[in-house]
């Protein structure tokens, strides 16, 4: 557990006997899958080789309702909520996306601030000047200004880091956060993630990368396997 002050201490995500209906747009649906992040807890999945997409991220950030079970954020079931109060809350998540996630008509500067600039009344200029600090600590000289689709994949990969940890979510999914950027990206991803958890934010993080799933520095507080739709849970010792 990362938070110093128990205070802090409050469930921010959880998944109670959630099932998902099956959907081309994933290779799995998930199946039974029961855990609770507080502030300050990291969730460490590991994914099988090949299995890139499940509905435990959208479902996270209430962009898919459960045929069975109940998903809850910050207290409060996804389905109560009113789409303006979804939205303000999904505003509270930050998300790296596997192999999708970005508007191709926009630039990716555009892209990384478009949520900050859509769910807080932040000046633009402290939007800005807080991605251009989490670029070069990323690894890039600065903002990108081209299209996404014009756009190397590890450079791609960067910005969504940039996105992810954007305006301090009090959530941060990550999926696939190191492709194309393993193992060299691991030294800041790792620093940016006790950070996020230091000041009580909860992160899930979707790999199937072998050395993520091994890297004691990481301090994960549950650890999950995926079989099919299966999440294999066991909380780790502090």
């Amino acid at each position: 557990m990362h938070t110093t002050n128990n205070e802090k201490k409050r469930p921010l995500v959880c998944f109670t006997g959630v099932s998902t209906e099956p959907d081309p747009a994933y290779d799995v649906p998930l199946w039974n899958v029961d855990f609770t992040l507080e502030a300050g807890e990291l969730l460490l999945i590991r994914l099988e080789r090949g299995q890139l997409r499940i509905p435990l991220a959208d479902a996270a950030v209430g962009l898919i309702e459960p045929i069975e079970g109940q998903i809850s954020f910050q207290g409060e079931d996804w389905k109560s909520m009113t789409p303006d109060q979804a939205a303000a809350r999904r505003g509270r998540c930050g998300r790296v996306f596997t192999g999708r996630g970005w508007c191709s008509n926009m630039s990716l500067n555009d892209n990384i601030t478009l949520a900050q600039r859509h769910h807080t009344h932040r000046p633009e200029t402290a939007i800005e000047a807080e991605a251009a600090n989490l670029a070069h600590y990323f690894g890039l000289p600065g903002l990108p200004l081209w299209p996404p689709g014009q756009t190397r994949p590890g450079d791609l990969g960067r910005a969504g880091l940039i996105r992810a940890f954007l305006g301090k979510p009090d959530l941060v999914v990550l999926e696939q956060p190191t492709r194309h950027l393993y193992p060299e990206i691991m030294p800041p991803l790792m620093n940016a993630i006790r950070a996020a958890r230091d000041r009580g934010a909860a992160v899930i993080l979707l790999t199937d990368e072998p050395g993520i799933w091994n890297e004691a520095a990481l301090r994960p507080t549950l650890k999950g396997t995926m079989f099919g739709s299966r999440m294999q849970l066991a909380r780790q010792g502090d």
